[in-house]
C-alpha cells in the first residue's frame, strides 16, 4: 500500500477543517480529487473513522471530527443514569436561572408566577408536575437564548426517559415534599424578578440539590 495516499487524504481533511468545512465530498469526487482508487479510499476512510478523525452517517455523508452523541443514539442514551441527569441539571439550570435574572421581561416573570399559583392549587400530582415543568421551561425561555433553550430541551428529553418516574415516587406520595419545593420555587422566581443573577443561580442550585437529596434518600 502507498502511504502517500493516507498522507494526502489526511492533509486534505486538515485543510478542509481549517476552512471551516465539516463534511467531505462524496467518495467519487474525493477519489477523483486525490487520485486514489475508490477501494483504497474506502480503506483509508475506515481507518480514519476508527481513529475518530471522521464519522459517517448513512445517507448523509462523511463528516470531519468525532461522531457527536445524539439523543436518538440508543446505545449512548442507555448509558445515561438518573444520577447523570440530575447532575447535568444541577450544572445547567442554575446558569439558566442567572441568565433569566438578567434578561427576563415582565411577561416572562408573569408566566413563572402563574405556574407557581397553578402548582399551589393543583389537585393531583399530574397537574402539579405539569406546572413544575412549565415553570422550569419558562426560566429557560426567559434567557432569550435559543441555544440555551435547546440545551434545556435536550436535557428535558432525557429526563422523561426515567427521571420522571422516580420523581413521581418521591413527590407524588405526600403533600409535605411538594410544600418544601414550593418554597424553593418561590425563592427562585423572586430572585429572577429582582434581577439578581447570583441569588437566582444559588436558589436554583439549592433547589435541585435538595430534590436530589430527597430522591436518593433511603426510604
Amino acid at each position: 500500500m502507498n502511504d502517500d495516499d493516507g498522507l494526502r487524504l489526511g492533509r486534505y481533511i486538515e485543510q478542509a477543517a481549517e476552512r471551516g468545512e465539516t463534511r467531505l465530498p462524496s467518495e467519487p469526487r474525493l477519489s477523483e480529487a486525490l487520485n486514489i482508487s475508490r477501494g483504497r479510499l474506502r480503506t483509508l476512510l475506515q481507518r480514519l473513522e476508527d481513529q475518530g478523525r471522521i464519522w459517517r452517517h448513512v445517507g448523509k455523508g462523511t463528516f470531519i471530527g468525532n461522531r457527536p452523541a445524539l439523543l436518538d443514539d440508543q446505545e449512548w442514551a442507555a448509558a445515561i443514569s438518573i444520577g447523570d441527569i440530575v447532575d447535568a441539571r444541577i450544572l445547567l439550570e442554575p446558569q439558566l436561572a442567572a441568565q433569566a435574572a438578567m434578561h427576563a421581561t415582565p411577561a416572562d416573570i408573569a408566566v413563572m408566577r402563574k405556574s407557581l399559583a397553578d402548582m399551589a392549587s393543583a389537585g393531583g400530582y399530574s397537574e402539579w408536575k405539569r406546572q413544575d415543568e412549565a415553570m422550569h421551561r419558562a426560566i429557560a425561555q426567559a434567557t432569550h437564548n435559543a441555544l440555551l433553550l435547546m440545551l434545556y430541551e435536550s436535557l428535558r428529553a432525557q429526563a422523561q426517559l426515567g427521571l420522571d418516574a422516580r420523581i413521581e415516587r418521591v413527590f407524588g406520595q405526600a403533600g409535605a415534599p411538594r410544600s418544601a419545593v414550593a418554597v424553593e420555587h418561590q425563592a427562585i422566581v423572586d430572585a429572577i424578578a429582582a434581577h439578581d443573577p447570583l441569588l437566582a443561580e444559588q436558589s436554583m442550585r439549592s433547589h435541585l440539590q435538595s430534590v436530589r437529596t430527597r430522591m436518593f434518600a433511603p426510604r
